[in-house]
């Protein structure tokens, strides 16, 4: 018996030495897969550094971005920047068109995206929805880029579904209308404070051959903000609160700024053929004193100023309220606001990891150019302020970047509505408004518009 219990007792045991054996054994082979599996990620992050710092060999890739004359400074900054880390890379830039976004949406449905791009809310609600957007969630943590956005621009890269699909490069902008002092001044005739005098003073610049606004009307942001300039003074909401259903064009507030808005169209308020007039056109009526005033973004003000120096000003409430009710009729309430655009990647271009960094750089030093060059003053990232604008700030720039803190955005861009059912036939009713339609008929088209969009 005594034999036996020893004999189990040793068996016993021996298991349990050959038990730690194994399980040490073991722990041995888990280290040396450990280390392994350390090493094997040391030198893919190694490799991802070579290839960061490289390039790929002789690579082209394509940007698709806003570059006329004005941008081209601050685009080809960019573009060098972007070669001081990958020297390797050669880049072709394609001039954004002055479309809307066709081409982009057109190229999408044929695989032709460019490898980065300039898109603004419209596009995305077209191109994520088709998958044509590379989603950008982890690479702007990856990049940094989320740590060189201000604290009130943190949430700017991420879209309505809450995904991130553009390294962010704007801010508010207002639209302004702008005037040219010397042309009311010579003609004798007063800077307007509200619609009466509005509509006067273009009468008398009429008489004198002298085009009361110039504008760019195949851009549908311009157009829709000229709707918004009178919508506004009646319902802060102005096309947004049409685009949610919240609104129709026959309650009464939108019904007057409508009609107003038609009796100075058809006295003559724009230049003809104002439909298919490019930016290029519009801006030269303008500073050539062909034009007293004109319609297009804050970011203009350079441009502008470079042209026409002190004669050139802005309405700082846009004068269509009632006479008299200047102070009561949303002075403040601007068309523009907050817009969801800035640099994206295509879903389908080759080593994403490659091209989102490129892109991440290139959306930073483009706001970067556009400071030194075009003297825009950045709203979601800070500059170094050893950087210096290599054109003096324009006291007009200055003195707007103030105002727009008392300026409401309750409104949007035409090319930021989510709704696109709604956005694009609307631009197309307020062109068609210009080359001749009614008030009534603008009224009921706008109606059906918004019940059949919502």
């Amino acid at each position: 018996m005594k034999k036996k219990m020893l004999s189990v007792i040793m068996a016993g045991a021996m298991a349990v030495s050959m038990l730690a054996g194994c399980s040490a054994g073991s722990g041995i082979q888990d280290g040396d897969k450990k280390i392994q599996d350390e090493e094997e990620q040391a030198r893919i992050v190694e490799t991802k550094q070579e290839r960061t710092k490289q390039g790929e060999a002789k690579r082209t890739l394509k940007i698709f971005s806003h570059y006329g004359e004005e941008e081209k400074p601050a685009i080809d900054y960019a573009v060098s920047k972007v070669k001081e880390k990958y020297p390797n890379l050669e880049f072709e830039i394609e001039a954004h068109p002055q479309d809307d976004g066709q081409t982009l949406k057109t190229r999408a449905a044929t695989g032709d995206l460019p490898d980065i791009m300039h898109v603004n809310a419209g596009d995305v609600a077209a191109l994520s929805t088709s998958g044509s957007l590379l989603v950008l969630d982890e690479y702007v943590k990856s990049t940094g880029y989320e740590d060189i956005l201000l604290d009130s621009a943190k949430d700017t890269p991420y879209y309505t579904d809450g995904k991130a699909y553009i390294f962010p490069d704007g801010g508010a902008q207002a639209l302004l209308l702008y005037y040219n002092k010397r042309v009311f001044e010579e003609n004798g005739i007063k800077i307007p404070e509200n619609y009466e005098e509005l509509k006067e003073a273009s009468e008398k610049l009429i008489e004198k051959d002298i085009i009361p606004c110039s504008i760019f009307a195949k851009e549908g942001f311009v157009i829709g903000g000229f709707f918004d300039m009178f919508a506004m003074k009646y319902n802060t909401g102005g096309l947004k609160a049409l685009s949610e259903g919240k609104a129709h064009a026959s309650d009464e507030g939108y019904t007057k700024a409508i009609t107003k808005m038609i009796d100075l169209v058809d006295l003559g308020f724009f230049e003809a053929g104002a439909t298919s007039t490019d930016y290029e056109t519009a801006q030269s009526l303008f500073t050539t004193g062909q034009a007293a005033m004109f319609i297009n973004g804050d970011w203009d003000i350079s441009s502008l100023t470079e042209k026409l120096g002190d004669d050139l000003g802005y309405f700082e409430s846009y004068p269509m309220a009632d006479a008299g009710k200047e102070n009561e009729q949303n002075p403040y309430a601007f068309a523009g606001g907050f817009s969801y655009e800035g640099v994206a990647v295509s879903a389908t271009t080759e080593d994403p990891d490659l091209v989102a960094d490129v892109a991440a750089i290139f959306a930073e030093e483009s706001i970067i150019g556009g400071y030194i060059y075009q003297a825009k003053i950045p709203k979601i990232i800070s500059i170094d302020p050893d950087i210096k604008p290599e054109i003096e700030i324009p006291e007009l720039s200055i003195k707007e970047g103030e105002e727009i803190s008392k300026m409401t955005f309750d409104t949007t861009w035409t090319h930021a509505l989510p709704n696109v059912e709604f956005s694009t036939p609307f631009v197309e009713t307020l062109q068609e408004m210009l080359t001749g339609m009614d008030a009534q008929e603008v009224i009921d088209t706008i109606d059906d518009l918004v019940d059949s969009a919502n």
